[in-house]
């Protein structure tokens, strides 16, 4: 299972994007399948998941349901779907449910009108069009745009909530993407991928570790591995805290420390105490994260308790 499959499976699975947001989701991912006009509507894609999703994105929204068709093909022994709309009538429908009559092209705003509709949008048009490395190897992000029209609007709309992406064009295609980390987990978290932006997280903060041990000698191995899962523990911790409560649930003392420590993985406990504005000791800091933990671990066990 590839990274991409991992994250696209993720994002149906999400609620974050049904009820009202739905209409925004279903716009992104027609759009900017592979074909958005009277000619033809449809989408190809390896995840079986995702051709549900557009076909009863189609049918809940627009009522139609005789003219959609799936079909499944073999490449190089994988699975590929195909979803389209065969009734020219009906490709009109879908066409003037989102404000595209008349060969209208770019994204239409006012599909995208209330607060949470942009991010619902960008997760549509990461399940049409998106690709992530995986992580282990690099670190990029794109959508590979089907139609050259809609790539300088997907970089102003991404824009206007995350830092612009570039563009570029590679065998006759407009790719808009990402190679920064910070931004790739900040639009997957955005999308509703939350699970694989902390994945990459912890996959970076593991790489930056390393790198930075491998240019210290005398380093004892089993510290290493103890440091690296302690970090990456605690930024689990705070980013469940932050997600599930806000940060209106850390006292002043953990706040600072939860930031500091979520900018800066690599530091040891020390040097996190050197960093506050107030220094205090190693054990200080340990302190105080482990009442981050705590917290923590009763948001989990609230969880826990509510899906029983």
């Amino acid at each position: 299972m590839t990274f991409t499959y991992k994250i696209k499976s993720e994002i149906y699975r999400s609620k974050a994007f049904r009820g009202p947001r739905r209409a925004a989701q279903a716009y992104g991912l027609l759009l900017f399948g592979k074909h958005f006009g009277e000619e033809a509507i449809g989408l190809v894609t390896e995840n079986k998941r995702v051709t549900k999703l557009y076909a009863n994105a189609i049918t809940d929204l627009v009522g139609i349901t005789e003219s959609i068709t799936i079909k499944e093909t073999k490449h190089t022994g994988n699975s590929v779907f195909a979803v389209s709309v065969d009734s020219r009538e009906d490709r009109e429908k879908v066409l003037a449910f989102f404000g595209h009559r008349e060969g209208a092209e770019g994204i239409r705003m006012e599909n995208l009108a209330e607060e949470g509709d942009l991010a619902a949008f960008l997760s549509g048009v990461f399940l049409a069009c998106g690709n992530v490395t995986d992580p282990q190897k690099s670190y990029h992000l794109e959508f590979v745009v089907p139609s050259p029209g809609l790539a300088q609007p997907l970089c102003d709309a991404i824009g206007l909530i995350l830092p612009t992406p570039k563009l570029t064009r590679r065998r006759g295609q407009e790719i808009v993407y990402y190679k920064e980390s910070e931004n790739i987990e900040d639009l997957l978290a955005t999308i509703g991928a939350s699970t694989a932006a902390l994945e990459l997280m912890e996959v970076k903060i593991y790489k930056d570790m390393r790198n930075k041990v491998n240019r210290v000698t005398n380093c004892e191995t089993a510290n290493i591995e103890k440091t690296v899962t302690a970090a990456m523990q605690q930024i689990e911790d705070i980013n469940l805290i932050l997600r599930e409560r806000g940060e209106g649930a850390l006292e002043d003392d953990l706040r600072e420390l939860a930031f500091l420590r979520l900018q800066n993985p690599e530091m040891s406990l020390r040097e996190l105490g050197e960093n506050l504005s107030e220094n205090i000791s190693r054990s200080g800091v340990n302190h105080r994260l482990k009442r981050i933990g705590a917290l923590a671990d009763e948001i989990r066990r609230i969880q826990t308790a509510a899906r029983k």
